[in-house]
């Protein structure tokens, strides 16, 4: 979507009033609005708002307004600003003081809706298996030539055996992470979907993939995507720990760190779809869009090589 910010005047003084706000809209070409219809990128981030940001303790932008029209699938979100905060950079990498704050605020998100997910009030949020998420191994396909035309010798013959391995399995990992035990997951934990204020609290924004899906998954896609190898190798046990932790102290039972740590590395053997597609369709003009791939490629592959994940994948 497109994102505009918003300074306003009163015609008389408002107590608690924004001074601004940040407003999204459908994005400008068809091409792209399009892609988010068939995905419901709109709705979903809208309904996140509308029915689960209140409801949790995790810090999200405020809601001022918000409207889905079910028909042209045309929306309004009135949010507020948070250009005070500080924005992460995927490209420069997570700190881990950061990276370790971000995966502990997740935790008691997860354990709110831990196994209470299947239900129709929640029904505009798709399973991680859901059939339009099986784009992902097509996409995979389709781009595999192009990806290993640019990016493939920065691969280690074992890596890109992996690699290989996982175009015929996109779809069976995503069965199995949305499996139960499910929670809700915000899908695209990235750093640069983060802002930081000046007291250390974090907010998270863009909650258009919103998916159903296991908790650990929100767990891989940061650390393996937006830490840095060697800081990620530091606080990687310990964070998982940690959050395993916290999920427990909020009520979930039947769920031992040994499966955390599988589904945490299962997610991660999955994650490396995101370079590989984003690779295999890059503008290789665009530096930062050169520069993003190059980290989070090598930010998966180290992940999956340090915590041998290619043992999850599906025979």
């Amino acid at each position: 979507g497109q994102l505009a910010r918003f300074n306003l005047t009163y015609d008389k003084p408002e107590d608690g009033a924004p001074n601004s706000l940040v407003g999204k809209f459908p994005a400008a070409t068809q091409e792209n609005r399009d892609l988010a219809n068939l995905f419901r990128f709109y709705e979903r981030e809208v309904r996140f708002y509308e029915q689960i940001a209140d409801e949790v303790e995790l810090r999200t932008p405020r809601r001022y307004y918000s409207h889905f029209d079910d028909e042209t699938n045309d929306f309004m979100l009135l949010m507020e600003d948070l250009g005070s905060a500080r924005c992460g950079n995927q490209v420069e990498g997570c700190a881990r003081h950061e990276a370790a704050t971000t995966i502990l605020n997740m935790a008691p998100f997860h354990a709110t809706w831990w196994n209470k997910v299947d239900t129709p009030r929640l029904d505009w949020i798709p399973y991680g298996n859901d059939p339009i998420n099986h784009f992902a191994e097509s996409s995979y396909n389709d781009g595999w030539e192009n990806f290993t035309r640019n990016f493939g010798d920065r691969l280690s013959p074992r890596a890109m055996s992996i690699a290989e391995r996982l175009r015929t399995k996109i779809i069976a990992i995503e069965n199995a992470f949305a499996s139960p035990p499910r929670t809700i997951v915000h899908g695209d934990l990235r750093y640069d979907n983060l802002f930081f204020g000046a007291d250390g609290e974090m907010a998270v924004a863009d909650w258009q993939i919103v998916l159903r899906a296991r908790g650990p998954y929100d767990v891989a896609y940061f650390l393996s995507q937006s830490v840095n190898p060697e800081d990620r190798r530091a606080i990687e046990m310990d964070i998982l720990r940690r959050y395993h932790e916290i999920l427990l102290e909020r009520g979930v039972t039947g769920y031992s760190f040994d499966q955390c740590l599988d589904d945490y590395r299962m997610s991660a053997m999955f994650c490396l779809v995101y370079p590989v597609v984003a690779g295999g369709n890059l503008d290789l003009a665009n530096e930062r869009g050169v520069e993003l791939v190059s980290a989070m490629l090598g930010r998966s592959v180290d992940t999956i090589l340090d915590l041998d994940c290619d043992e999850m994948i599906p025979a």
